[in-house]
């Protein structure tokens, strides 16, 4: 495998669920995410699909798993366990795996305000590498990590606590200013790939968009080191070459465990290009087994410097 070659796994929107019966529920939101568990949410999810990652991104040459968020329903400790759990297994087959959170890991004033996401998976990176050591990703909004000698990864978390009516993001003033430090501190003839858990574009509602998502998009713009924004939120899969437009290649791979629109997104990254396979559950027929298969296939040639 050449020096530069990277294999990266993109999932997003796990969303394990614990179903609360806690009166107190009543006094924040989570009330409502039990109820949209009770009614559906619980029916569209097959988390047992998960079980099958670790051994299937081991045997694909995957070095690294990103998960953008929504690892939660409603923020609660027995869900971050669930997915504690998950990463624990990714780990163990000897991957490294990177995570953000979302708006359901940021579910309740209570749970923001003690930050209970970064207590159970990690805000830095250690290592020589002097921005892995100076960048937190729950002090600062932004954390990066070094992939290879031409590549880092920087992690975006615009998570926020918001009312009943809203799952909404913000990127804030202090996201804003620290982002923009970080990028202006990596050399031109480094790539990054952009890691966020809300798109950088405005959503079909008001509601679950991300707030001052202009300041993001003129931020991506302006660095050219930035080659690929991931993201989650939507659940819809998604790949956007917007290149010709001044920005970079966009990936959303959906909510990988929901039953139906289920999607992993498989990246590899060499120096002749981005070639991104999506993969999708196939339940088996004819004696053959259920499995994560390719579905699509996109290539984006380029020239690294």
């Amino acid at each position: 495998m050449e020096k530069n070659f990277l294999r990266i796994a993109h999932i997003s929107d796990l969303h394990y669920s614990k179903t609360s019966w806690n009166p107190l529920q009543f006094f924040s939101k989570r009330w409502i995410g039990n109820l949209n568990l009770l009614l559906s949410r619980k029916k569209e999810y097959e988390h047992q699909r998960l079980l099958s990652l670790p051994e299937f991104f081991k045997n694909a040459s995957v070095s690294h798993v990103l998960i953008t968020g929504d690892l939660s329903t409603t923020s609660l400790e027995q869900e971050f366990d669930l997915a504690a759990d998950f990463i624990s297994s990714l780990k163990a087959a000897g991957l490294s795996v990177l995570t953000i959170p979302g708006n359901h890991d940021q579910y309740t004033k209570k749970v923001y305000r003690d930050s209970l996401f970064y207590q159970f998976f990690d805000a830095s990176f250690s290592g020589k590498n002097q921005l892995e050591q100076k960048w937190n990703l729950k002090e600062h909004k932004v954390a990066i990590k070094q992939l290879n000698d031409n590549w880092k990864l920087v992690l975006l978390d615009t998570a926020i606590a918001t009312p009943f009516y809203s799952s909404r993001g913000l990127f804030s003033l202090e996201a804003e200013k620290n982002l923009e430090a970080a990028l202006s501190e990596i050399a031109l003839d480094q790539n990054v790939l952009l890691a966020n858990h809300f798109p950088f574009f405005e959503g079909d509602s008001d509601r679950t968009t991300l707030l001052r998502s202009e300041h993001l998009r003129a931020l991506v713009k302006r660095f050219s080191q930035i080659k690929i924004y991931l993201h989650g939120h939507t659940h819809r899969h998604c790949i956007a070459d917007l290149r010709s437009s001044g920005y970079p290649i966009v990936l959303d791979s959906g909510s990988t465990p929901h039953r139906s629109k289920g999607a992993i997104n498989l990246i590899e990254i060499s120096k002749e290009g981005c070639d991104i396979q999506v993969l999708q559950w196939k339940s088996g027929e004819n004696a053959q087994p259920s499995q994560w298969q390719a579905s699509r296939h996109v290539n984006c040639p380029w020239s690294i410097r």
